[in-house]
């Protein structure tokens, strides 16, 4: 009986050391629609400090944001006594929904008891004005950006839209420029009146550019701007096997490139020579591995042909050759080979260190 009633009053001492001695009206607040452009907000959180001895608050801190400052009365509050913790949301250079926790230190029975607390809401932001809008400029043609990437399959088309704006004070007239095979101009803004928005609908054809790896193409568009009569867009592409289409039992025997070592270091040597490296490869895979194609980072960087066929368990040596000539401080090339594994269609292998110039 003396060791029952021993358990619960260490259980009742537990609980009275360790329970919580303030009480929040509310441990999450909504703000709902801020503006940006409005400067910082506040809340409040009220609290009762419901134990039968004083309480201080020691810190309130949030590692979510540092868009967050906290104010509160550091000294000691009294039993049943109200306190006020202050948090102000500065949202400049933010926007979109957000959520932060925050943590609040309180000195309970001279022992640190933490409260979680939240402020959320949505940060509408400042609008933007057409020059930001449309940051790049060639003449007097603004663009939101003249270049589009993608990452593609050999059978894709891929459409989108390039967005301009005229900020000459006179009418712009467009019409479409000298246009490779694989790119079709579907739609263009024929005129343009000063501060108007225009566009141009364009198609890319993996299939009509016949090509593997990184590529690009340029979209010209001619005008009657005395700046600059011609414009240029990019569309650069990332050209792939199309493996989605691939069956379960396509996918299972798949090749599978493998290096022990994709870098090789030379450290640092004299510039004007020719840097060599042997790399290996290896298929891996249970089905033929096939070389689709293999670029180099720069002129300066070749290799020895390599097989276009690996055989399941084959090696084969990828001789890199950097020829330094006029090449000088840290320096780092890349050779990339494509090929019909579809884990990584892409191995990129590099060749860097530091070139010095030796005078004469």
């Amino acid at each position: 009986m003396k060791k029952i009633l021993s358990i619960i009053l260490l259980t009742v001492a537990y609980f009275s050391i360790n329970a919580q001695s303030i009480k929040f009206t509310e441990t999450s607040h909504e703000f709902y629609h801020i503006q940006e452009a409005g400067g910082p907000v506040s809340c409040q959180f009220l609290f009762t400090n419901m134990s039968t001895a004083d309480i201080t608050v020691k810190s309130v801190q949030t590692t979510s944001c540092p868009c967050l400052s906290f104010k509160w009365d550091s000294k000691k509050i009294a039993p049943n006594e109200k306190g006020i913790i202050t948090v102000t949301v500065n949202p400049l250079n933010r926007k979109g929904m957000f959520a932060y926790p925050l943590s609040v230190t309180v000195i309970e029975n001279n022992q640190e008891v933490n409260y979680d607390l939240m402020v959320k809401g949505y940060i509408v932001p400042i609008p933007k004005t057409k020059e930001e809008e449309y940051g790049m400029r060639e003449g007097n043609l603004r663009y939101k950006t003249n270049q589009k990437k993608y990452v593609v399959h050999r059978e894709q088309v891929v459409t989108d839209t390039f967005h301009f704006y005229n900020v000459w004070d006179s009418t712009m007239t467009f019409t479409t420029g000298n246009l490779p095979p694989s790119v079709k101009v579907l739609h263009l803004t024929k005129s343009l009146q000063p501060k108007k928005e225009g566009i141009v609908v364009f198609s890319f054809d993996a299939k009509i550019k016949n090509d593997w790896g990184s590529v690009y193409e340029r979209l010209f568009i001619v005008t009657n701007d005395p700046e600059r009569a011609q414009k240029t867009f990019y569309i650069i592409a990332e050209i792939y096997d199309d493996f989605e289409s691939w069956t379960d039992e396509q996918k299972a025997n798949a090749p599978r490139i493998y290096t022990e070592s994709d870098s090789y270091d030379f450290g640092t040597d004299t510039s004007g020579k020719s840097i060599t490296h042997t790399f290996t490869i290896k298929n891996v895979g249970k089905s033929p591995l096939l070389v689709r194609k293999v670029k180099t980072s720069c002129g300066c960087t070749t290799l020895k042909q390599v097989k276009s066929e690996i055989l399941p368990g084959e090696s084969v040596p990828v001789e890199v050759i950097f020829n330094t000539r006029g090449k000088t401080g840290n320096r780092m090339q890349n050779v990339d080979l494509i090929t019909n594994d579809p884990l990584q269609p892409k191995l990129s292998l590099f060749i860097k260190g530091n070139l010095i110039e030796i005078r004469k």
